[in-house]
């Protein structure tokens, strides 16, 4: 049985204990980020800056721009799939116990399907990094841990949510704080890299004049 107080300082104190934590260490991150030398292109501008970093950053949601995602669909499906799942059950942490109210059975039912598939994807995922060569070859022990770490992270989101019984709460949101202190050391902050390299990609191409096409 799990007391109401203990479940409060999990869902609330605990969860504000890790993300500034997360916080201050993405800072210094951030702070190391933007005090590196960055060697610019100094060719004459040909194109749209701005354009450019529009392209990249709307190149996600255009399948079609991409060569890999216009020949294997079915990735970016699965990547699609898969993001979509966390980022609800990223939403969820704030949701479920700072908007209460909100969070009656059709909205939890509507968050547990937007979750439940992004759990097959993830086994699919952890499978075929398990059984093909050429992924171990190029697999690290963070690799493995962050993938059955978010198993976990999103399983519990959706049992949490059908259920809202207070363990499976419990257990999701202390997944919940021990990712929040995690992740800024693991690979799964390429959530954070993503809009660095989005903007610096997009502001090279866009000066060269090089934006993709449609699907030329």
């Amino acid at each position: 049985m799990i007391g109401d107080s203990t479940l409060h300082f999990i869902e609330y104190e605990l969860q504000a204990i890790a993300l500034a934590w997360m916080a201050m260490i993405y800072l210094i991150k951030i702070w190391q980020l933007a005090t590196l030398k960055m060697p610019w292109d100094t060719a004459e501008q040909k194109g749209s800056t701005s354009r450019g970093i529009l392209q990249s950053y709307g190149a996600i949601f255009m399948p079609w721009s991409m060569e890999s995602s216009r020949t294997h669909f079915w990735r970016w499906l699965e990547f699609g799939t898969y993001h979509v799942g966390a980022l609800v059950a990223i939403v969820n942490t704030f949701t479920y116990p700072f908007a209460p109210d909100f969070m009656a059975w059709p909205v939890r039912l509507v968050f547990a399907v937007l979750i439940a598939p992004s759990v097959l994807v993830g086994f699919l995922k952890l499978f075929q990094r398990i059984t093909k060569p050429e992924l171990r070859m190029i697999s690290t022990p963070d690799d493995y841990f962050s993938l059955a770490a978010m198993q976990a992270f999103l399983f519990l989101a959706v049992m949490a949510l059908l259920t809202n019984a207070p363990v499976w709460r419990m257990w999701y949101f202390l997944v919940t704080a021990f990712f929040l202190f995690y992740v800024p050391f693991s690979k799964i902050s390429h959530y954070i890299y993503f809009f660095f390299a989005r903007f610096i990609v997009g502001t090279r191409y866009g000066v060269k004049g090089v934006i993709p096409q449609g699907k030329a």
